[in-house]
C-alpha cells in the first residue's frame, strides 16, 4: 500500500515521507495543514489526513490538461502584448483612459454628444466626439491628408492624445491642439559652442552654493512649428536669436529680486540671510540679473526661454530650452506659443 506524503496522527505530527510529492493530491491538504500548524483546530483532537492518486480522479486530470492547453496560447499573446485594454461605461466600450476621461467630462457637464462618427468623403476615419458641432478625435496619429481634408472642410477640430516627452514632472503629458495647429508640425534644434555661457549666483538656503560662485553653462533650442517652404525657421536667424540671448546673460550675477533692497540707474543693492551668515551686496546694475524665485538652473531656464520665444517667427508653435549647468546635470523646459489667431479667437470673447 502507498504511503501518504503527510501522516499527520498525534503521535508522530506532520512530516514529509520521502515519497514524490508529484504522485499525491489532496483536496484538503493546505487547508488541513493550516489547522494543524497554528493549532486551531477545536481540542487539538488528533487527525489523519486523507491523500488520494492523481489516478483517481481521470476527470479531473483530463480537465486541467484541456485548460493548459487551450489557456496556454493566449496566455502567451498576453504576455506579447496582444491584448488591449478596454474601458466600459454606461454601455459604451472605450479604447483609452483618455477616451473614458473625456467622455467622463462631457457627462459631468451635462453636454450632449455623439461618439464614432463617420466624416464624410474620409471612409475610415471616425470622429471620437461631437460635441456641439465640434469634432473630438482622440488618441490619434491623423495622416497629412487627414489633415488636410479636415482643415479644408472648415469644421473645427480638436486632437486630445498622451505625449511620452514631459516637460518636468508636474507635466500630466495630455495634449490638446487645435487642429490647424497641429498639421505638419516638425521639430529641429540648434546646439553651437557660440551658446555656452559664464555666470554667477548666490542660493542663500543651501549648504554648499550660499557662496557666490559660478558656472560655465550651454544651452541646447529645440523649436517646433509648421515648416514654410521646407523650413521650420532658417538655422541662420535661429541662432542668430539664440546667441543675443545667451550674450545678455554672458557674466552675470543672477539674484531673486526679493534680496534687492535698493536700485538706482547704475547699482543695484543686495541683503540676505545665508545658512552661513548675512550678505551684503552692491553690485553694478548692468552686470545683475533679477529672476522671479531663487537663481536655481530651473529659473535660469526659464530666463533664456523668456528672451528667445518672443523673437521666433509666427510658423513656430513652441519652443525647448535646455540649459545645463556645468556637465551631464541641467534643466529642460518647453513652453507652447500663443499664435497670433489664438489671441485673436480671445479678444472676441
Amino acid at each position: 500500500m502507498d504511503s501518504p506524503i503527510f501522516d499527520t496522527s498525534h503521535e508522530k505530527g506532520c512530516g514529509l515521507r520521502d515519497s514524490d510529492p508529484g504522485e499525491w493530491l489532496s483536496p484538503r491538504r493546505e487547508w488541513e495543514a493550516t489547522i494543524l500548524t497554528t493549532g486551531s483546530r477545536p481540542h487539538h483532537q488528533p487527525h489523519r489526513m486523507k491523500f488520494y492518486k492523481r489516478s483517481h480522479f481521470p476527470a479531473t486530470t483530463a480537465l486541467s490538461e484541456q485548460l493548459i492547453s487551450k489557456l496556454g496560447s493566449r496566455l502567451k499573446r498576453l504576455d506579447e502584448g496582444a491584448y488591449r485594454r478596454t474601458y466600459l461605461s454606461r454601455g459604451a466600450v472605450r479604447g483609452t483612459s483618455t477616451h473614458q476621461l473625456v467622455a467622463d467630462l462631457l457627462d459631468s457637464l451635462g453636454m450632449s454628444y455623439k461618439e464614432n462618427v463617420k466624416v464624410p468623403g474620409r471612409s475610415k476615419l471616425f470622429v471620437d466626439f461631437e460635441v456641439n458641432g465640434v469634432w473630438v478625435f482622440v488618441e490619434r496619429e491623423l495622416g497629412d491628408n487627414d489633415c488636410r481634408a479636415l482643415v479644408a472642410g472648415k469644421r473645427k477640430c480638436i486632437l486630445i492624445r498622451g505625449e511620452s516627452l514631459r516637460s518636468d514632472g508636474f507635466d500630466h503629458g495630455i495634449r490638446v491642439i487645435g487642429l490647424e495647429e497641429s498639421g505638419d508640425r516638425q521639430t529641429i534644434f540648434l546646439d553651437d559652442p557660440s551658446f555656452n555661457f559664464d555666470y554667477a549666483h548666490i542660493l542663500p538656503k543651501t549648504e554648499k552654493c550660499s557662496v557666490m560662485h559660478g558656472h560655465t553653462s550651454s544651452v541646447l533650442v529645440e523649436v517646433v512649428g509648421r515648416p514654410v517652404e521646407g523650413m521650420v525657421v532658417d538655422f541662420g536667424i535661429a541662432k542668430q536669436i539664440v546667441r543675443e540671448a545667451v550674450g545678455s546673460l554672458d557674466h552675470k550675477l543672477f539674484i531673486n529680486e526679493k534680496y534687492v533692497t535698493s536700485m538706482d540707474a547704475k547699482s543695484v543693492t543686495l541683503k540676505f540671510e545665508t545658512v552661513h551668515g548675512e550678505f551684503a551686496i552692491k553690485a553694478p546694475r548692468d552686470t545683475t540679473v533679477t529672476m522671479k524665485g531663487e537663481a536655481t538652473v530651473e529659473n535660469l531656464a526659464r530666463e533664456v526661454l523668456s528672451r528667445i520665444a518672443p523673437k521666433m517667427p509666427k510658423n513656430v508653435t513652441a519652443v525647448g530650452v535646455y540649459v545645463y549647468e556645468g556637465l551631464n546635470k541641467g534643466s529642460h523646459i518647453l513652453a507652447k506659443l500663443h499664435q497670433e489667431g489664438a489671441r485673436d479667437r480671445r479678444r472676441k470673447l
